[in-house]
């Protein structure tokens, strides 16, 4: 079994989409002087790698805590896209996407996402991507960015589709290391009551007979 970690880490000065709260971590008791360490972290809650709730963009969508787990843990496939900007339907229908899949997209954004600096120019999903995806009736839309829609978006129309359609929407994935392919994910957030996004931890496996 080989374990691949997702997971971008959490640490002050790392990139953060314009606008959301930095990561901060200060120490508030060290050993030396309390016997223990303990931090007080500050952070968005769409911070590095993250799930977003449908409530981040529909009004009265479910919370964090509200999402099945069986969306976030099963059998997923990565998908390599060498789209510059937007991901589209004609990315996609080679790739035999069946209903149920749990779809994870490397990008040319995997050389983008450890640059501390925020990068507007990322390759993001389409609203046709999303309808398409949307319409295969997929438990999962992951992707190696901040975000899945374009960083000009208003309307975050790929969000919504997804969201509305009760598909979980990773975010923040490192995805540098994993080749495309057939995997185990789990990817579990933090149980926040009432939120809209939370960190996760995220892994695929392989060797899990799928």
């Amino acid at each position: 079994m080989v374990i691949h970690d997702i997971t971008i880490p959490l640490f002050p000065g790392m990139v953060s989409y314009p606008g959301d709260p930095p990561f901060q971590s200060e120490p508030v008791y060290s050993i030396d002087k309390d016997g223990y360490c303990l931090s007080r972290l500050s952070m968005g809650s769409h911070c590095g790698t993250h799930l977003d709730a449908p409530s981040h963009c529909l009004t009265g969508g479910g919370s964090v805590d509200r999402i099945p787990l069986e969306l976030l843990i099963g059998a997923a496939r990565v998908i390599e896209v060498a789209a510059a900007g937007s991901i589209l339907p004609d990315h996609l229908i080679p790739k035999g996407i069946r209903e149920g899949d749990r779809i994870l997209f490397k990008t040319r954004n995997s050389g983008l996402l450890k640059d501390p600096m925020f990068q507007s120019e990322y390759t993001y999903l389409s609203s046709e991507a999303a309808e398409y995806l949307a319409a295969k009736k997929v438990q999962l839309v992951g992707i190696d960015y901040l975000s899945i829609d374009d960083s000009t978006s208003s309307a975050y129309s790929s969000h919504t589709i997804l969201l509305s359609g009760n598909s979980a929407v990773l975010e923040g994935l490192d995805l540098s290391e994993v080749n495309e392919g057939d995997y185990f994910l789990v990817a579990l957030p933090l149980k926040i009551k009432d939120c809209d996004g939370s960190p996760v931890r995220a892994v695929l496996i392989e060797g899990i007979n799928l």
